[in-house]
């Protein structure tokens, strides 16, 4: 057996232990609702797991043995408290983790050769641009502020704006890749500098105008940071041209001063960030929060001891606070080195991959889970203006849950490709590229 196979069986179990342990202590609780009831969907949880270990071992033998037992923990605390808050998502929860081990295995055994995806570079990224503009969709079809994110099918909500964030960071990756190939070949002399080329505008307008759009029409300030995180991030490695970078910082603050002033919605969310004692619509559960972080101190009021039921989305966006209330500030501080480890894995992945590509969608892909995470926790905290996003694995949003398995299993993909070698040049050959005026 493969060693890092052994290393995610045993985390795996490990992770399925704390799981487990969670949900005993929180049923001794005083007031607690949970019942034996509650075995049959940990098993179902648990077996899904073992499923998706057994999908690494046939088709990506070699894979990062970190990755996934981290998002199985995060996923496991996130059913935990999503059964003491509200049972009644439990069903639905496992219904939609069931949809993403498919797309996992589906991934991992019909995806050979991740360079496959840049062949369908265009149409993702048209797909990615519908699906981040749905909540301005459905506000202009509403005609109302504050409208739904998602479709709803009955008793099924979909949100596609999280795989269309993950449609554009491989739309990205496809397209800076080549600025990637041309600046190294810059570096080594064997092309014309780029600084020269008008063309390196392009991709910076592009997000500038996406971000735009989603700050001045969907007023959300917390996605607009990650996809500029992501994108940034991507293009830094790419191109990496301060100039440009402070001019479309510059350019992304005009577009927030401009929607501050002018967007009353924005205004709004705003002032609460500022006041939330002055805006009870968005201010709140923010107030909520800070209560619920206070009694949580350090060690945590104890599973099932504490307050989340007060807090709306306490299962969804706001789904740290039970965590960091009764877990208290050492169980927050787990959940955001996970998040950190998760990120630190993805980016020395990056660092090693064998093609321009793999290099760049791995970075994306860390920064879309360490964003992400930081931009839901930060808005309980008041570190950004009130927002509806998901925790990465912990949220019982169920779009949200399947896009960061998707991703994951890009993520491991890359690991399998990543060489055994001391010499991190070794797997990159030495790009040719002809200066103009030469035969």
């Amino acid at each position: 057996m493969n060693n890092q196979r052994i290393v995610e069986l045993t985390l795996l179990l490990l992770a399925a232990f704390i799981t487990l342990a969670t949900v005993a202590v929180a049923a001794v609780a005083e007031g607690a609702n949970i019942t034996w009831a509650c075995i049959p969907y940990l098993a179902v949880l648990l077996g899904l797991w073992g499923i998706s270990h057994m999908s690494l071992r046939k088709w990506a033998p070699t894979a990062n043995g970190l990755l996934f037992p981290i998002a199985a923990l995060l996923q496991g605390l996130g059913l935990a408290f999503a059964l003491r808050i509200n049972p009644d998502l439990l069903l639905r929860h496992l219904v939609w983790s069931a949809v993403a081990t498919a797309g996992f295995i589906a991934v991992l055994g019909g995806l050979r050769d991740l360079n496959q995806l840049r062949k369908f570079q265009t149409p993702l990224g048209l797909i990615g641009l519908l699906f981040i503009s749905t909540p301005v969709i459905l506000k202009l079809s509403d005609g109302k502020a504050g409208s739904s994110r998602s479709f709803n099918f009955g008793s099924v909500a979909i949100d596609p704006s999280h795989l269309g964030n993950l449609c554009l960071v491989i739309f990205f990756g496809a397209w800076l890749a080549s600025y990637r190939s041309r600046n190294t070949a810059e570096h080594l002399g064997e092309a014309e500098r780029l600084d020269g080329d008008p063309s390196r505008f392009v991709p910076l307008i592009g997000a500038w105008l996406v971000t735009s759009v989603m700050v001045i029409f969907q007023s959300d300030m917390s996605s607009a940071f990650v996809l500029i995180a992501i994108f940034l991030s991507m293009w830094w490695v790419a191109v990496g041209r301060p100039i440009d970078l402070a001019v479309f910082l510059a350019a992304a603050a005009g577009s927030v001063l401009l929607a501050v002033d002018s967007v009353s919605e924005l205004q709004d969310r705003f002032a609460a960030w500022t006041d939330p004692w002055s805006n009870t619509e968005f201010g709140e559960v923010i107030s909520r929060s800070s209560f619920a972080l206070a009694g949580g101190g350090l060690t945590g009021t104890g599973p099932g001891e504490g307050s989340a039921d007060w807090i709306s989305g306490a299962t969804d966006e706001f789904a740290f606070i039970p965590i960091a209330e009764e877990l208290g500030f050492m169980g927050g501080a787990a959940v955001l080195s996970s998040y950190l480890l998760l990120a630190g894995v993805g980016l020395r992945l990056a660092t090693t991959a064998r093609k321009e590509f793999e290099s760049l969608l791995a970075i994306g892909i860390a920064i879309f889970f360490a964003s992400q995470a930081w931009a839901a926790i930060a808005v309980p905290l008041r570190l950004l203006p009130p927002s509806e996003i998901s925790l990465p694995f912990v949220s019982s949003n169920g779009s949200a849950l399947f896009t960061c398995i998707i991703a994951l299993a890009f993520l491991l993909k890359i690991s399998e490709t990543v060489p055994n070698t001391s010499d991190r040049t070794e797997p990159f050959s030495r790009i040719a590229f002809k200066s103009r005026g030469t035969a």
